[in-house]
C-alpha cells in the first residue's frame, strides 16, 4: 500500500515580492541653505577674470535655451497652451547647462542676497559680482547672436524662426515698465527656486528634474528673464 504524500506549498512562489523603498537622495533644508551660502561665498572669492568668463558661457547657454524655445514654438499649427508648455521645456536647456557646467548667471546669482542677509558676504562684494556677471552675460549673448546670424539659423522653417524672434522681441519692448518689472520679479522668484533646488540635489539627474517645472513654468506664464531678453 502506497502512502499518500501531502504536497508542500511553494512558499517562494506564493510570497509577494517586497516593493523596494523609495529613498529621497537630496539635502535637507538646513543642508541646502548651507550649500547655497557656501556657493555664494565661493563666487565672491573667484577672480574677476574667471567670473567674467563663466558669465560669458552663461549668457550663451541661456541664449541656446531661448533659441530652442523659438524653434519649437514657431509652428503656427500649434495651439497656445501646448506651445507655451513645450517652449518652456525647451528653454530649460539653458539653465540646465548653466547649473551643470558651473557658469555664472545674473538671475541665479540674485540668490546671493541670502548670503548678504546672513552677513557672510559684504555688499561691495555682492555688487561687484552682479556687475561683472551681468556684463559677461550680455557679451556672451551677443557673441551667440553673431554666430547664429552667420549660421543662418533664423532662416529655418522657411524663415518662421526669424519671424517668431522678431514678433517676440516686439511684444516685449512694447510692454509698459511696471508690467516688465513685475514679470521680471516673478521670473526671478522661480529662477532662484530652481537654482536652490539644484543646490539641494546630489546628482545631475536630480538637478535636471528639479529645474524643469520652475523654469518651464515661468516661460509658460510669460514672465521676463533679463538674460534671455538680451
Amino acid at each position: 500500500m502506497q502512502s499518500e504524500t501531502t504536497p508542500v506549498a511553494d512558499h517562494a512562489a506564493t510570497t509577494p515580492t517586497a516593493v523596494p523603498a523609495v529613498h529621497v537622495n537630496a539635502l535637507n533644508t538646513a543642508e541646502t541653505e548651507e550649500a547655497v551660502e557656501s556657493a555664494g561665498v565661493s563666487k565672491t572669492k573667484q577672480s574677476k577674470s574667471v567670473t567674467f568668463i563663466l558669465a560669458l558661457f552663461a549668457g550663451a547657454f541661456i541664449g541656446f535655451g531661448a533659441l530652442f524655445f523659438l524653434i519649437v514654438t514657431c509652428d503656427p499649427a500649434m495651439t497656445w497652451g501646448p506651445k507655451r508648455f513645450v517652449g518652456g521645456l525647451a528653454f530649460c536647456m539653458g539653465l540646465i547647462l548653466v547649473l551643470c557646467c558651473g557658469a555664472e548667471l545674473f538671475t541665479g546669482n540674485s540668490l546671493m542676497a541670502s548670503n548678504l542677509a546672513a552677513r557672510r558676504i559684504s555688499l561691495p562684494a555682492l555688487v561687484r559680482n552682479w556687475v561683472i556677471v551681468w556684463f559677461g552675460n550680455l557679451l556672451g549673448a551677443l557673441i551667440l547672436v553673431a554666430l547664429i546670424a552667420m549660421a543662418g539659423t533664423m532662416g529655418l522653417n522657411d524663415g518662421l524662426v526669424g519671424e517668431t524672434a522678431v514678433s517676440t522681441a516686439i511684444s516685449k519692448v512694447t510692454l509698459d515698465p511696471l508690467t516688465l518689472f513685475a514679470r521680471g520679479v516673478l521670473c526671478n522668484v522661480l529662477v532662484c527656486l530652481a537654482v536652490r533646488i539644484g543646490y539641494s540635489s546630489r546628482s545631475t539627474a536630480d538637478k535636471v528634474l528639479g529645474i524643469l517645472l520652475p523654469i518651464s513654468g515661468f516661460v509658460a506664464m510669460g514672465f521676463e528673464h533679463c538674460v534671455a531678453n538680451m
